[in-house]
C-alpha cells in the first residue's frame, strides 16, 4: 500500500525530528522543510497528500505559504501548528479553508494529532477523486452533455455518485428535464463495479404499456400478434449490469405492480412464457416530478416508491446554480469550436452576462443547444449577444438582474478566466484577495 506523503514545515529542526521519530510516521512518508520556499519548490515537482506548517516563520510566513498553496494546489489539506499568541491567525486560516490547527506543544496530544492527520488525508483523497471524476469519461461521457459544476449542489451530486457507485442498491434520481439525469445514472454505472457490463436505458414515457412490458420483460414467440420470435427483455439483458428507467413516474399502473415484484425478487417471466428467469440487474430510476405527489394523486404505487427511494440524488436546475454557467458555457464553447474547426477566441462579457441572467427552462440541454448554435452562427472573433437566440435576450428584464446572482456570476467568470488562481481573480475583479475568498465561501464557489 502506497504511503501518504506529508510535507512538514517548521524552522525548528529539532521539532521536525520529533515527528520523524514517531511510530505513527511509519504509515506516512514525511518530508520536512525548514522554510516554506523549499516546500513550494518541492511541490513544483512532486505531489503531497497533506501539508503541516508552523504559522510563524522567517521570510515567508505560514499564512502566506497557505495562500500560495490554496492558489496553486487547492485540494491539498493544510494543518497549522501554532505557538502561544498566534492562534488567532490560525483560526482565521481555518475560516479560509485550512483543515485544522494545533497549539504547541503537541507532544501530549499526539493521538488526536495523528487522528486528525488521517482524517485530513482522507478528505483530500475524496476531493481529488471527485475532481478526477469530473475530468474522466465517467462524468463527461461521449454524449451531448457533461456533468460539470463547482456549485455546492453539483458537488453534492458528485459526492453521491462516489458514495453509491459500489453499493448494490436502487438509486432514484430527481431533476427537471435537461438537467442530465441519464448522465448521472451512467456515471454511477461507470464508476462502480459493474462498469465492464452493459448499461441500458429506457424512457417509460415513450411506449404504451404492452410495448414497454415487452421491452422490459421480453416475450415468447406467439405471445401476441407480431411476436414472430422470442425476444429477450432489458431485465434479462442487464444481468450483472445496470438498467436505467427514465421518467418512471409515467409507468402505466398495471405495469407498476410487475415492476415492484421484479425489483423485490429479481425473478420474472417473459410475456407469454412460464419459465422463471433470474437476473442480477441494478436499477437506477429517474423522474422530473416528485413521486410523493404522484402517490398522493393516486397515480403511483406507494410500495413501489419505497422500493425505488432507497438512495436519492437531487440534481439542481441550472437557474439555481448559475455560478456553474461560465464553466459550462466555456466547456461547450471549446467543444463545438474544436468540433466545427472554428477559430473563435471566446465569449464576450456581455454575452456571458446574458447567459448568466437567463433562467434556462431547458437547463443544461438548452445551454448546450445555445452554445452550439452560437459557434455555428458567429462570424466575429468573439461570441456576442447577437449570436445568442432571440428568446435568450428577449426574456431579460430588470427583475432578471438580481445583485447577488450578478456578483456570483462575475466571480465565477473571474475564477474561470484565472484558472482558479484567487490572486489573479481578485485583480480582475478589482477587490482584495481576502474579500474574494470571503465571497467565494459565501457563494460556495471554492
Amino acid at each position: 500500500m502506497k504511503k501518504s506523503r506529508i510535507l512538514m514545515i517548521d524552522d525548528n529542526e529539532a521539532f521536525l525530528e520529533l515527528f520523524l521519530c514517531q511510530s505513527e510516521a511509519e504509515y506516512f512518508e514525511i518530508i520536512t522543510f525548514t522554510s516554506a520556499e523549499k516546500a513550494i519548490a518541492f511541490l513544483d515537482k512532486k505531489s503531497a497528500d497533506l501539508i503541516i506548517s508552523d504559522i510563524q516563520m522567517p521570510e515567508m510566513s505560514g499564512t502566506e505559504f497557505f495562500e500560495s498553496v490554496q492558489d496553486q494546489y487547492p485540494d491539498i489539506p493544510f494543518i497549522f501548528m501554532t505557538a502561544f499568541g498566534s492562534s488567532e491567525k490560525a483560526v482565521g486560516a481555518v475560516k479560509k479553508g485550512a483543515y485544522h490547527y494545533f497549539e504547541k506543544p503537541i507532544e501530549n496530544k499526539l493521538d488526536l494529532f495523528w487522528s486528525t492527520v488521517r482524517q485530513a488525508i482522507d478528505k483530500g483523497h475524496r476531493l481529488a477523486e471527485i475532481e478526477s471524476l469530473q475530468k474522466e469519461k465517467s462524468l463527461s461521457l461521449n454524449s451531448s452533455a457533461a456533468i460539470i459544476g463547482r456549485s455546492k449542489g453539483m458537488k453534492k451530486v458528485f459526492e453521491s455518485i462516489l458514495e453509491v457507485a459500489d453499493l448494490p442498491v436502487t438509486v432514484m434520481i430527481y431533476g427537471e428535464t435537461g438537467t442530465g439525469k441519464e448522465l448521472v445514472a451512467r456515471a454511477i454505472h461507470e464508476t462502480g463495479q459493474r462498469q465492464e457490463k452493459a448499461f441500458f436505458a429506457v424512457n417509460c414515457n415513450e411506449f404504451s404499456q404492452g410495448v414497454l412490458e415487452s421491452e422490459l420483460f421480453g416475450h415468447e414467440k406467439g405471445a401476441f400478434t407480431g411476436a414472430v420470435s422470442r425476444k429477450k427483455g432489458l431485465f434479462e439483458m442487464a444481468d450483472n449490469g445496470t438498467l436505467f428507467l427514465d421518467e418512471i413516474s409515467n409507468a402505466p399502473a398495471q405495469l407498476q405492480s410487475k415492476l415492484l415484484r421484479v425489483l423485490e425478487t429479481h425473478d420474472f417471466s417473459r410475456v407469454g412464457g412460464t419459465s422463471v428467469i433470474s437476473s442480477d440487474f441494478r436499477i437506477i430510476a429517474a423522474t422530473n416530478t416528485r413521486l410523493e405527489s404522484e402517490v398522493a394523486e393516486g397515480r403511483f404505487r406507494q410500495d413501489l416508491l419505497y422500493r425505488l427511494n432507497v438512495y436519492v440524488i437531487e440534481i439542481p436546475p441550472l437557474r439555481k446554480r448559475k455560478e456553474d454557467i461560465p464553466v459550462l458555457a466555456k466547456y461547450y464553447f471549446n467543444r463545438f469550436n474544436q468540433a466545427y474547426h472554428r477559430t473563435i477566441e471566446g465569449i464576450s462579457e456581455k454575452a456571458m452576462m446574458s447567459l448568466g441572467v437567463y433562467d434556462w427552462p431547458g437547463n443544461v440541454r438548452e445551454l448546450v443547444n445555445v452554445m452550439e448554435r452560437a459557434v455555428i452562427t458567429c462570424r466575429e472573433s468573439m461570441i456576442t449577444t447577437k449570436d445568442l437566440p432571440f428568446d435568450v435576450g428577449s426574456k431579460l428584464t430588470l427583475s432578471s438582474f438580481n445583485l447577488k446572482e450578478v456578483e456570483r456570476l462575475y466571480i465565477g467568470m473571474a475564477l474561470e478566466k484565472s484558472n482558479n488562481n484567487k490572486t489573479h481573480a481578485s485583480e480582475l475583479l478589482g477587490i482584495s484577495r481576502k474579500t474574494l475568498i470571503e465571497k467565494v465561501k459565501k457563494y460556495n464557489l471554492s
